[in-house]
Formats: C-alpha cells, structure tokens, sequence
C-alpha cells in the first residue's frame, strides 16, 4: 500500500497575500526542467509553488518521483510527470549504484537543461547520476539536513560525510546554484567544506497561502488544545511530547493534546502505530491520524507544538499555524528558531527536555491573552516573508541569477 502524505492542504487559491506571484506565462527562460524528489505526494504537499512558477518560467517541467497513485495531480498542475522509485529508505551501497545509474539513464534521455533536486536523498543520488551526465544546470534544493544531522550512529555519521561530499562536488560545478531553508544550515554546510560560492538563495521554506491559511474566529474550547502536525517520527520530537502530557496530566493541568499525521514506514525513526495507539487515551490525548485539510485544525486547536530534535529546513507545519495566529511551542533548532522568536511569536524549549516543554505548554494552556498576542505576531511574521508569492518570487530571482540574466547574488533571509 503506497505510503499517502503526513499532512497536506488542498491547492491554494489566488488571494491578495499572494499578489507578488507577478503575470501570466511569458516568455520562457530556461528550456526543460527536471524535477528529482521523492515522492509525489512530498510534491503536492510542499511544491506546489515551486511547480506553478517554474511553468512560468520553463518551456517545459518534468517531475521524477515516486507514484503513490497522485501523479495525475501534477500533471493537472501542467508538469509531465516519470515514476521512479529512489528507495529513500536504502542505505544499501549495491542499491544506490543500482539507482544512480537508473537515474543517470533517465537523465541522459531527458536531456534537460536544469536539473532541480530536492531534499538529501534526490540531491545525493541525482548529484552522482548528473556527474555522468552533465546538465548545464543543477539545482541543489535543502529543505533541511534531516535524519542525518540528528543522528549520533556511525553508520548515520558516515553516510552524512559521504552525502556531504557529493553536494560539495555538486555545486562546485559552473551552473549550479543552491536553495535553503535557513542560515544555520548554511553556515552547517559551510564548516563542512561546502561552499556554494555565492551562488546561493535562502527560502522562506516552502511557502504558504495567508488566505487558505487565516486566522479563523474566536476559539471557545472548553480545555485548550495543542496540535502536532507531523510524521509520527522519533526526529519529530513526538516521544517527548507523550513525555510531556504524562507530565500535565500530573499536575492536572486542563489541556488537550491531538496529533495529525500518519508514521513513516520509510524512515529508520518512525514510531510504531500501536505505540501511538497506547499513548492515545481518547480523552486529553487523541491520535487523529492523517488529514489533508491542516486549516480545518487550526480552526479548532488553540497552540501548535512541534518537539523536533533537529534535521529541519523550515517546517511548513509551523508556517500553517503562524500563518493562522496560533501561539506556537517549538525546539531551540535550526529553522524553527529562525522563525519563533521566544517570547514573541512563541516559546522556544531546549530539544529533547519533556520537563521544559510541559511548562511552556503549561503557560500557554493557563494564559489565553499570552496565546493571542503571541498568535497575532506569528502570522505578521509569516507574512514578512514566508509566503508563497515570496518564496516563488525568490526562485525566479535564482533562475535568473544562474542563468545569468541577472546579478548573482545571495538572496537574504526572511
């Protein structure tokens, strides 16, 4: 059974808050476009504006990934679309050759003229297979370290030195160009050896709609509730967070806990269902499983939380409920930091510490004035910078600036 989406929205619709997404289709400038990421769901969930400025700006835009049966979606989207499967969850070396040769064939009869990889796997497998085949474009999209970077294992560390190399070598090539989620992974990758040499643009992660995502009206719940929106994996930080209700429940504090999203049979880090099931007692704790309309939580959820470990570009989980005026609990991570100010936007908890993340739970379930005014900042800030018309604005300006239509530069942070 294809593994379906953690969490997703339906397709934007236009709206004032995406007003910068500029004119209709002009005229091209890039021939074809290929587009390696993982799953077409992952696509749906995360690309969408991704995909609708590249059909702007692209004579054509092809997307390889993995079918879980929704690839009729992207092609609605005006992409034509290859199922090819990058065993994400192979750390086999057998394998890997295997695939990066699949993958450098592919290559080889696409002919494109930027390649566009995203996240680690497509980026490490696709930097190999395009060595071979050398596009006069390649595309590094990080949309953060991941399980590699959070991972103490030797295996773990070894693979993460290895994956690191082939970026190095990757945007070491004339005509690449790197796109990243936030400057601590930035400054990660360049104490690591690897420098894109200016050629560089930090994303407001991957955009969201203010519109599809507004505040919605007063909330009247009887106890206030906490939503994790996420996978159901170890990395997420969602075993600290069952930690951190046993804690509540202690001290009897009145707050709801819901959590949204499925476990991610393809990660070496997903929580089993039956340990969701056991934690879930139907009553303060509920395990809601996978849905695809988020805005539909935050219409009824007072405090998003994320625990994260770390391994984050910037969570758009988080970008949803900032972006509807919830007060937010996050880990003193990359990406989430660069987001929630502590004390502004949210409260900001050292990763891993259940005891710190009740009382800041515990805070905001006592104080609904705290949780207002930290809400009406999230979603200022959400609009500073983080939306789609400014993470599609920021892509064009990468394209340009690679392809050498405009002044190569490093566009700043949100």
């Amino acid at each position: 059974m294809p593994l379906e989406p953690r969490y997703e929205t339906a397709a934007p619709t236009p709206s004032d808050g995406n007003a910068m997404r500029g004119p209709a289709r002009g005229a091209p400038v890039v021939g074809k476009v290929v587009i390696g990421c993982t799953e077409d769901w992952f696509v749906l969930s995360h690309f969408r504006p991704l995909l609708r400025r590249l059909r702007q700006i692209a004579q054509e835009v092809v997307v390889v990934a993995r079918s879980s049966g929704r690839m009729g979606e992207i092609e609605a989207l005006g992409c034509r679309t290859i199922d090819f499967d990058y065993n994400r969850s192979s750390m086999d070396p057998v394998r890997e050759a295997r695939t990066v040769r699949q993958l450098a064939a592919l290559l080889a009869a696409e002919r494109p003229d930027a390649v566009h990889l995203i996240a680690m796997k497509p980026i490490v497998l696709g930097g190999l297979a395009a060595a071979w085949v050398r596009p006069t474009h390649t595309v590094v999209h990080m949309t953060g370290l991941g399980f590699l970077s959070v991972s103490g294992a030797i295996r773990s560390r070894v693979a993460r030195y290895a994956a690191l190399r082939v970026v190095q070598s990757t945007l070491q090539r004339r005509g690449s160009w790197l796109l990243i989620e936030n400057p601590a992974d930035l400054a990660y990758m360049e104490q690591a050896g690897v420098k894109a040499s200016g050629r560089v643009t930090l994303l407001g992660g991957a955009g969201i709609d203010p519109a599809v995502f507004s505040p919605p009206e007063s909330l009247h719940n009887p106890k206030p509730v906490a939503a994790y929106v996420a996978r159901m994996i170890r990395s997420k930080g969602v075993d600290v967070l069952m930690d951190a209700a046993d804690r509540l429940a202690q001290l009897g504090v009145a707050l709801e806990i819901e959590l949204y999203g499925e476990t991610d049979d393809g990660n070496p880090e997903a929580v089993p269902a039956d340990a969701l099931a056991r934690w879930a007692n139907g009553a303060d704790r509920r395990y809601m499983g996978f849905t695809r309309d988020v805005a539909s939580v935050w219409r009824r959820a007072d405090i998003f939380v994320l625990p994260t470990r770390g391994g984050e570009g910037m969570p758009r989980a988080l970008l949803e409920a900032a972006s509807c005026a919830r007060a937010v609990v996050v880990t003193d991570v990359p990406g989430c930091r660069h987001l929630v100010r502590d004390g502004v936007e949210g409260l900001i908890v050292p990763p891993g510490d259940a005891a710190a993340l009740a009382a800041a739970l515990e805070k905001l379930a006592r104080d609904p004035e705290l949780r207002a005014r930290l809400g009406v900042a999230a979603r200022q800030r959400v609009l500073s910078g983080y939306t789609e018309a400014h993470v599609e604005a920021s892509i064009e300006q990468a394209y340009r600036a690679m392809l050498g239509q405009s002044d190569a530069q490093t566009v700043p942070s949100p």
